[in-house]
């Protein structure tokens, strides 16, 4: 619990201050990863290197908390420049939060605030900082166990950008690790599925991990098992290839499904998804060859099907306890322990109710699982304060929509919170966007924008997705498969990467158009995305100077 005076831990983030140095222009870069501030009004110089901080902690051993508290205190910084201080403010206050110093992260974010405080109505900054600083005080509420807490404050940051990819996800990800891991509640992953699909794995892997396997064979039952087409390179696994992750995504999706299907009381279902589990290794994963193994473990077709039968191993001790063969289920746990997780959790606490009274104690209690559980769990925290980091947005950066859409506003009938059936008479819009027709009657929908902003790329192509719907005549669509991209811009030192910043994004989004009146599960209605994103990307303004 935390019991600290929040006015003195405010003075005191901003009076951690070391002497200023001659040359402290680097302390700006190393804390928040922009240039020193110079003489602009808000101080907020070039775009942030990524991930700043997270690199110096992990190129260097350091922490960028000494690197944030001289920047604070430099006169470089001037008076003014409100934002610039609240950015380092932010990143100190995540760097905080990595070494799970809590109340030192929330007096910085409580400093942040009160910096940029007449900031706080403008929409831009609402939709980017504002939001950023809400999650980073979520977080470490939930870091802290507070997290009925830090639940309202994360859905008022979700309410604020609810169709921006990003943003949905890291509340997501505070959410479920803030869960309590016995209490029943719903996973806090729906509203993301309709925004990426492949989010529906990562929600069964989470469920699994914390026993509940209703919520597993749930959420199994709303998708195909996302197995790679074509056989895995030999080290597709170890370089962590995208076919060799979404091999493994699908290997543990499987595998947790399997078990689970056994602890719901289907063991024939289970056997099944063992079988298909083993054919799937088989068809996608190279034999075992010598000449391609890893030293001291063997070839990635031996780690695969090591792997399998370990988890093959939970599910028949499941079913031999639900047909009363407990003798052989002890025999096998003394020959060789099961993984410290959930599903052995659950064995065990099958088993002592199977077993005779006064053999149940002999069953090792729930302490040492729990306790592997709760601390794998609480490293779902590790890289969130990261990704709640998000770039302050302004004006600026809506005018690669602009710039794609140069006639709209003469073309609109209407206004802004009207827009109807005219929306693309005639306008011919080509930077930036590209849309193109599958064989499946599908459609592919991108933007590629040089916006310092992830969620706004993400949000400019729902948006032309929905315009899209319109255009042909159709109520809505549903996402069936996304990608997001990052272009960086990286210097380099000799071999060494020096630093690394965000040149743009880009969003590719296939779509399936819907009529009206269709009832699909994750639809986007055209008109209201039109209505909640049109005030922001077609206002008409003059890009700042």
């Amino acid at each position: 619990m935390i019991r600290t005076n929040r006015a003195a831990l405010t003075a005191c983030a901003l009076l951690m201050t070391a002497p200023a140095q001659a040359n402290d222009k680097r302390d700006f870069e190393a804390c928040d990863g922009r240039m020193h501030p110079g003489k602009q009004d808000d101080g907020m110089r070039g775009e942030a290197s990524q991930p700043a901080y997270f690199q110096l902690r992990n190129q260097f051993g350091g922490n960028n908390v000494e690197a944030c508290t001289r920047a604070l205190a430099s006169p470089r910084l001037l008076p003014q420049q409100t934002l610039r201080k609240a950015h380092l403010l932010r990143a100190r206050a995540a760097a905080y939060l990595d070494d799970g110093k809590i109340d030192l992260a929330i007096a910085d974010i409580d400093a942040a605030e009160a910096a940029t405080a007449p900031l706080a109505q403008e929409r831009f900054f609402q939709r980017s900082m504002g939001v950023s600083l809400t999650l980073l005080r979520a977080l470490a509420l939930a870091q802290s166990g507070r997290g009925g807490d830090a639940a309202p404050l994360v859905q008022s940051a979700l309410d604020a950008r609810p169709y921006a990819l990003h943003i949905q996800e890291a509340g997501a990800q505070i959410l479920d690790a803030a869960r309590p891991l016995d209490a029943a509640s719903p996973s806090p992953w729906n509203a993301v599925f309709r925004l990426e699909p492949d989010a529906r794995w990562r929600a069964l892997t989470s469920e699994a991990q914390r026993g509940n396997f209703a919520a597993v064979l749930d959420l199994a039952g709303g998708g195909t098992t996302p197995w790679p087409t074509e056989p895995l390179a030999p080290f597709a696994i170890a370089a962590q290839s995208a076919d060799g992750n979404r091999f493994l995504l699908a290997l543990i999706v499987s595998l947790h499904t399997a078990y689970a299907h056994t602890a719901m009381g289907y063991p024939a279902l289970a056997r099944q998804k063992l079988v298909e589990v083993r054919e799937q290794a088989k068809r996608l994963v190279p034999a075992a060859d010598p000449a391609i193994a890893v030293p001291g473990r063997g070839s990635q077709a031996e780690l695969v099907t090591g792997f399998i039968d370990s988890r093959a191993r939970q599910v028949e001790a499941r079913i031999a306890i639900a047909e009363g063969r407990t003798s052989e289920v002890i025999a096998e746990l003394v020959a060789t322990p099961l993984p410290r997780d959930a599903a052995t959790r659950d064995i065990m606490t099958a088993l002592r109710k199977a077993v005779p009274a006064k053999d149940a104690a002999l069953v090792p209690g729930d302490e040492q699982y729990l306790a592997a559980i709760t601390a794998e769990r609480q490293g779902d925290f590790g890289g969130l304060a990261r990704r709640v980091l998000l770039a302050p947005e302004t004006p600026r950066s809506v005018v690669d929509y602009e710039r794609a859409r140069p006639n709209i506003l003469s073309a609109l009938v209407g206004g802004a919170l009207s827009l109807g059936t005219s929306l693309l008479g005639g306008i011919e819009r080509t930077d930036g966007f590209r849309s193109t027709e599958n064989p499946d009657g599908t459609v592919k929908v991108e933007f590629l924008g040089n916006t310092p902003s992830a969620a706004v790329v993400q949000e400019m192509t729902l948006l032309r997705a929905a315009e899209l719907a319109k255009a042909a005549g159709k109520a809505g669509f549903v996402i069936t498969d996304r990608a997001d991209y990052t272009r960086t811009m990286r210097t380099m030192r000799g071999a060494v990467e020096i630093s690394s910043a965000p040149a743009g994004f880009k969003t590719e989004l296939t779509i399936r158009l819907i009529d009206s009146g269709a009832t699909e599960v994750g639809a986007f209605d055209a008109l209201t995305v039109i209505d909640a994103l049109g005030p922001l990307y077609y206002e008409e303004r003059k890009p700042a100077r």
